[in-house]
């Protein structure tokens, strides 16, 4: 099987596009639109996004490849065309070149690996478009491509399944909130400032790290990747050589409630619960650790607050900075936010309630890590022509 550069049988389609020359329903997606993995879970519109800058233009011909944050996998292939932020790259095959295989290839764990190890920039790590285009592509006869990219599909559609279930332990968590919480805009539940509801906030330090998470005998540093989806991911760290001494007081434990200080508007301010935990992991200065007064707030429904679509608005507006140095959230500025606390005993009995969706979710979690793994091997295979 011949190898060639993606550059020679692919366009990085980087077509300008003033969002005042097109109708304001026309489409727009940023990388918030894209999950990790390339799941596209929404769009917005140009009119809605108020957009002032230059965007590019995609279509269905197109696959969307997120320069930003490379680690993260987002490698989409849109059904419908529109703008989009030029965080994301639109890759149009040639005839050479069939568009499934090129986002499986893409997708594929040891080239996000690849991807992430070629940004530059500390803070918001970017893959430039020519790094992009030299990235080597194995090309075997187009027959070839589509037959493994049917194959990828259909193994990915498995996974796809058990996506959607996780997405409906999701929606029942907010659902039972609804239902034992009501509307926050109107309800009657006390507002307490946060700064009344903690006793303590604390951020670790960034040291310089790895590439590579931590093997289990060594000490690891989260990512930002740990806590901004909600759900606590202790596998997203890296590697810490250095010496530990006067950071060992950053390690995380268990029963951790963790929030993101710093993050893209979109993400900022997500908080994630620390239920198990392995040794040897620690906070970074980006993450805070809050110590809830227990008495006041139960952690599993303040992280359900927190995470709640009515509360997200006034948890992004803490923020300040620009979109090139991240948005930041002040310890001052998290004291003031105005918290809905009904009586204790209410929040138990939600808490107990959720642990009961967070048991199934977990068995479904198993099931989904044993697929990623399967499929992972699937796709290497494929691309050493063995399938």
């Amino acid at each position: 099987m011949k190898t060639v550069q993606l550059g020679d049988v692919a366009i990085i389609d980087r077509k300008g596009v003033d969002p005042e020359s097109v109708p304001p329903d026309t489409i727009y997606l940023g990388l918030e639109h894209i999950e990790r993995g390339g799941r596209i879970i929404g769009h917005s519109t140009v009119g809605s996004a108020q957009l002032a800058s230059t965007k590019f233009r995609f279509t269905p011909e197109h696959v969307l490849f997120g320069k930003l944050r490379p680690n993260l996998g987002k490698v989409s292939r849109p059904t419908f065309a529109g703008i989009c932020s030029t965080d994301i790259l639109p890759l149009r095959p040639s005839e050479a070149l069939d568009r499934g295989y090129l986002a499986h290839y893409l997708a594929q764990p040891s080239m996000v690996e690849f991807a992430a190890s070629r940004t530059s920039g500390a803070n918001l790590p970017r893959l430039s478009p020519p790094v992009l285009a030299s990235f080597p592509l194995p090309l075997p006869p187009l027959p070839e491509q589509r037959r493994i990219a049917a194959i990828l599909d259909q193994a990915d559609a498995i996974r796809a399944k058990r996506r959607q279930v996780l997405t409906h332990l999701d929606s029942l968590t907010q659902a039972i909130f609804r239902d034992m919480f009501g509307d926050l805009a109107t309800s009657a539940w006390d507002r307490v400032p946060f700064g009344e509801l903690v006793s303590r906030v604390e951020n670790g330090t960034s040291p310089t790290c790895e590439s590579r998470p931590a093997n289990e005998n060594e000490w690891g540093v989260l990512k930002l990747g740990a806590v901004t989806y909600g759900t606590f991911r202790a596998n997203e760290n890296k590697a810490f050589l250095g010496d530990i001494r006067g950071m060992a007081v950053n390690e995380v434990r268990p029963g951790d409630v963790l929030m993101t200080r710093k993050n893209t508007r979109e993400l900022v301010g997500a908080v994630a619960l620390v239920d198990d935990v392995r040794p040897r992991l620690l906070m970074p200065d980006l993450i805070f650790r809050l110590h809830l007064d227990r008495d006041q707030l139960d952690r599993q429904y303040f992280q359900a607050l927190m995470m709640n679509p009515q509360k997200r608005p006034s948890v992004r507006d803490l923020s300040s900075g620009s979109a090139s140095s991240m948005p930041n959230i002040s310890k001052a500025r998290l004291a003031s936010l105005q918290i809905e606390v009904p009586p204790l005993a209410h929040q138990r009995t939600f808490a107990s309630k959720i642990d009961r969706v967070n048991a199934q979710r977990a068995h479904v979690t198993r099931a989904l890590a044993a697929d990623d793994e399967l499929f992972a091997s699937l796709q290497s295979r494929a691309f050493r022509g063995e399938l």
